[in-house]
């Protein structure tokens, strides 16, 4: 199978394609340059592999929580690939993107994905991990820092660079209380490519932002 996967929920862009079992991905972490970054890749990773978009078979894009801007970058440029090759396209949360690309390679149990909103806030999801794969538990959320400590979800790992951002809101109690941190980790594209197969693809035209918080541009109420 040939599989185009694009992730822009963060200041990260990444584009990897996966021809069977070999992968290949370009990625850069510059705030505001996915739009300039996405298709000039797409073309390199096209081009080194030999093949055009009429013999990708389906693509894979993360659907949110993120960035305003960059997830409509990434998800326009899906859907009109899609559209113009007839192509069905898996929507990924970023939240378990930033999951498997966080977690060991043996983990199984229960992870905390979190990375920083902006505004004082921060998007969290928690997935049950076995078969390498993350189950979703419950909602994705955002919330303040506070709020999260309020929910009193056990985990048993967390990843993401909410908890570098806000250590201090998020205080050492809680922080001593997860057994590992791993605030390296980011969403990738070749973490949505290695979830796509778990995912009901959608038609373009049913594509959908997963936005979260809806008045992007005022502050979170007191």
């Amino acid at each position: 199978m040939n599989l185009l996967a694009i992730d822009t929920a963060t200041e990260t862009c990444s584009v990897a394609l996966q021809c069977g079992d070999e992968i290949r991905m370009r990625e850069l972490t510059e705030p505001r340059a996915h739009g300039r970054l996405l298709l000039p890749w797409i073309a390199e990773l096209l081009a080194e592999a030999e093949i055009g978009y009429s013999q990708l078979d389906t693509l894979a894009v993360d659907r949110g929580p993120g960035g305003f801007t960059s997830l409509r970058i990434g998800l326009s440029v899906a859907q009109g690939i899609a559209l113009a090759h007839d192509l069905p396209i898996h929507p990924v949360s970023s939240l378990a993107a930033l999951a498997q690309n966080g977690r060991s390679e043996d983990f199984n149990g229960t992870l905390l994905a979190a990375f920083d909103a902006r505004m004082g806030e921060l998007y969290a999801g928690w997935f049950e991990f076995s078969d390498d794969y993350p189950k979703p538990i419950g909602k994705e959320i955002l919330c303040a820092p506070q709020q999260l400590i309020d929910l009193n979800l056990q985990s048993n790992i967390a990843v993401g660079n909410a908890f570098e951002v806000y250590t201090e809101a998020l205080g050492s109690d809680y922080l001593a209380s997860l057994a590992s941190i791993n605030t390296e980790a980011y969403p990738t594209a070749a973490a949505v490519a290695s979830l796509a197969a778990h995912i009901e693809p959608l038609s373009p035209a049913s594509l959908q932002p997963h936005y979260l918080r809806d008045q992007v541009a005022d502050r979170p109420k007191q």
